[in-house]
């Protein structure tokens, strides 16, 4: 089984205007066979994956996790102008292929990411 945490840093992002967070995925392989392991990444419409430009999906490559162990890869989520506050529904969704090139497990993880206005009203 693959198990899935994530962190943010810094905790939230800025409503209405430029700035980013680095998310930081932590994949554990628990199961008793080594493990290629990759992660796909879906955010909503008002942030992105790219600084410049709407990018909804990326796929993370962790690399080769063996039994029990834990690999860790960070990506950036950027807000712009367009990102309100609200909570963000980060989907992240694991694979983890055999030696046979075959996805053998396979799960899914949502993360929150607030998005707050700074000196609002």
């Amino acid at each position: 089984m693959l198990n899935i945490s994530t962190k943010f840093n810094p905790l939230r992002l800025t409503a209405f205007m430029r700035n980013n967070i680095e998310l930081e995925v932590q994949i554990e392989n628990a199961s008793e066979q080594a493990r290629w392991v990759e992660c796909d990444v879906v955010v909503p419409d008002a942030i992105s994956l790219a600084p410049d430009r709407p990018l909804a999906s990326g796929r993370l490559r962790l690399g080769i996790i063996g039994p029990g162990e834990t690999l860790t890869k960070k990506t950036k989520v950027y807000a712009g102008a367009s990102s309100y506050p609200d909570n963000y529904a980060i989907k992240l969704v694991a694979y983890g292929y055999g030696k046979d090139g075959v996805i053998e497990e396979r799960n899914e993880r949502k993360a929150e990411l607030r998005c707050e206005r700074i000196g609002g009203v």
